[in-house]
C-alpha cells in the first residue's frame, strides 16, 4: 500500500508550495500535500514539547527542527536554532538573533545572516513579511526571500495579514504568489477579512475566497457538507469544522473534503 501512495506522491508537482501538517492530541502526525491529499505516514510529535509552528515546519524544545516536504513526509533536523523566535510564517521563521530560517519545498532550510532588513523586520504574512523602512519581502517556495516592489503601495497600508494574501487601509486585496511576486486584485471586490487561512480566506459576507499559487483569487465550488459558519480549525491549506470534518485547499485553489480514520476534535496542533 505505501509503494502505491509513493508512486502517486512522485507524480506531483515540484512546484508545490502549501504542504503542511495537524498534530493529534495523542501526538499522531498527519501531512497536507500540495494536491490536497491528507497522508499518515506514522509520525509522531511529542505535543508537550513543540515550541514553534508554521506552516511547513514546527520546533520541538529548543533544537529540533521538523519539516514537510512536497510528498508530505516529516524530517527532524537538529540545528543551531535562535533562543526566541521573533517573526514567523508558512515557510520561514525569523530569530532574535536576526537569522533568516527559509524552509524549501524539499524541507531543507536556507539560512541567512547579517541582513540588516531582516533585522527591523516586524509584521509578517503567510509568506511575506516587512520592516521598519517601510519595505516588503515575499518568501518564496525555494525559501528565499526578496524585496516586492508594487507601484502605489507601502507596508505600513497593510492592515491585514494572511497567508498569501493581504489587505490594505483602503479595502485592496494583494495577493502572494509562490514565485516572489504580489498581485493587486482591486478588480475584485470583497468584504473585509474575518477567517484566515494560509491559502483561503472568508470576508464579512460569509464567502470563502481560495488563492492559487500564481496568485490567482478563486471563488471555489465547495463540497455540499461544508458550513462556512462551522470552519473553527484553520490551518495553511486545510480546515476542520466544529463536527471534526476535514477539508482542504489545494496548490490551483481547489476545496475537497477528506476523509480519515481519526477524530480530527481532538486535533491539537495547527499549521499555521
Amino acid at each position: 500500500m505505501k509503494k502505491l501512495v509513493f508512486a502517486l506522491l512522485a507524480t506531483l508537482s515540484l512546484d508545490a508550495f502549501s504542504q503542511s501538517y495537524f498534530v493529534l492530541e495523542n501526538g499522531i502526525t498527519l501531512s497536507v500535500d500540495a494536491s490536497g491529499y491528507v497522508y499518515d505516514f506514522g509520525h509522531y510529535t511529542p505535543v508537550g514539547r513543540v515550541t514553534v509552528k508554521g506552516g511547513q515546519y514546527l520546533v520541538e524544545d529548543s533544537n529540533v527542527l521538523v519539516t514537510v516536504d512536497e510528498h508530505g513526509a516529516l524530517f527532524r533536523k537538529y540545528e543551531m536554532l535562535p533562543k526566541q523566535v521573533v517573526g514567523k510564517g508558512i515557510n520561514y521563521f525569523i530569530g532574535d538573533n536576526g537569522a533568516f530560517y527559509g524552509i524549501n519545498n524539499q524541507g531543507y532550510v536556507n539560512l541567512i545572516e547579517n541582513d540588516e532588513k531582516i533585522k527591523t523586520a516586524t509584521k509578517f504574512g503567510g509568506n511575506y513579511f516587512t520592516n521598519d523602512a517601510d519595505e516588503i519581502f515575499v518568501v518564496t517556495s525555494e525559501g528565499k526571500y526578496i524585496q516586492a516592489e508594487v507601484e502605489g503601495l507601502k507596508a505600513s497600508d497593510i492592515i491585514t495579514y494572511g497567508g498569501n494574501y493581504f489587505m490594505t487601509n483602503r479595502g485592496v486585496l494583494y495577493t502572494v504568489t509562490s514565485d516572489g511576486r504580489i498581485i493587486d486584485k482591486r478588480q475584485d471586490r470583497v468584504g473585509i477579512i474575518v477567517k484566515k487561512g494560509g491559502n483561503y480566506f472568508v470576508d464579512t459576507t460569509g464567502m470563502i475566497y481560495t488563492v492559487a499559487n500564481d496568485g490567482s483569487l478563486i471563488m471555489p465550488a465547495i463540497p455540499v457538507s461544508l458550513r462556512i459558519q462551522a470552519m473553527a480549525k484553520l490551518g495553511s491549506n486545510y480546515f476542520i469544522d466544529g463536527s471534526g470534518k476535514l477539508f482542504t485547499v489545494d496548490k490551483d485553489g481547489n476545496v475537497f473534503e477528506r476523509w480519515v480514520t481519526y477524530d480530527l476534535k481532538m486535533t491539537k496542533i495547527i499549521s499555521l
